[in-house]
């Protein structure tokens, strides 16, 4: 699920639930160029038994990199900042005072608008994963 962030804001959400279907299941927000399934992205995710990570693809058609892993479980509060093509990871727990992941900002190949929202895999090709979200915004403040 996505809308359009058409220049520098944030998407946040408050992950409150996550089945572990494996290790490595994700739920979190995402910014991605457009919806093409090798499109550039960024994102900040929970996961069951790996805490909190920070991945993205710098350019349409890369490879993915993880750049900052974390502990941390659900219930936690995740955002995305972006300015320009700089993004940034934040996480709350109480969705007022927001802290930047240190070493999480990286600069993308992206430009203009972009698709902001929530992300949820399975990683594990057997099971349906879900998550529970709550607390949805993209605006144009950045935390």
């Amino acid at each position: 699920m996505w809308q359009t962030l058409s220049a520098d804001g944030s998407v946040r959400a408050r992950i409150t639930a996550q089945t572990n279907t494996s290790a490595w299941a994700k739920a979190g927000v995402m910014l991605r160029q457009n919806s093409n399934p090798a499109s550039a992205y960024y994102a900040v995710f929970m996961t069951p038994g790996n805490g909190i990570v920070v991945q993205y693809r710098a350019t349409g058609g890369g490879n993915a990199q993880q750049r900052v892993a974390l502990t941390g479980t659900v219930p936690k509060y995740l955002a995305i900042g972006r300015t320009g093509n700089s993004y940034t990871a934040f996480l709350s727990n109480d969705g007022v005072t927001w802290t930047s992941v240190a070493g999480s900002s990286v600069t993308l190949s992206t430009s203009g608008p972009v698709l902001a929202g929530m992300a949820v895999t399975s990683h594990n090709t057997g099971a349906l994963s879900t998550a529970t979200f709550t607390t949805v915004s993209v605006g144009t403040t950045i935390p």
